[in-house]
C-alpha cells in the first residue's frame, strides 16, 4: 500500500471532519496515510485533530494526524 496525504480545508467543522475520518478508518487501502487539517479557527482545529487522532487510536487505524491554520 502506498501511504497518501489527504487535505481537509475546513476541518473544524467537527460533524464534516469526524465523518470523513471514520470513512477513512475504515478503508485499509488508506492504512499509512497522513491526515492534513486546516482551517482559520485554531481552536476548533485543535480539537477536531485531537477527536479524530483518538477515534483512529481506538479502532487501531495506522493513520497520522497534522494541523494547521496555514493553507
Amino acid at each position: 500500500m502506498t501511504a497518501i496525504k489527504i487535505s481537509v480545508i475546513g476541518a473544524g467543522s467537527a460533524q464534516f471532519s469526524l465523518g470523513l475520518v471514520k470513512d477513512i478508518c475504515l478503508t485499509p487501502g488508506l492504512a499509512g496515510s497522513l491526515i492534513s487539517f486546516m482551517d482559520i479557527n485554531a481552536e476548533r482545529l485543535a480539537s477536531v485533530a485531537r477527536l479524530a487522532a483518538r477515534y483512529a487510536n481506538e479502532l487501531g487505524a495506522d493513520l497520522r494526524f497534522e494541523h494547521t491554520t496555514d493553507r
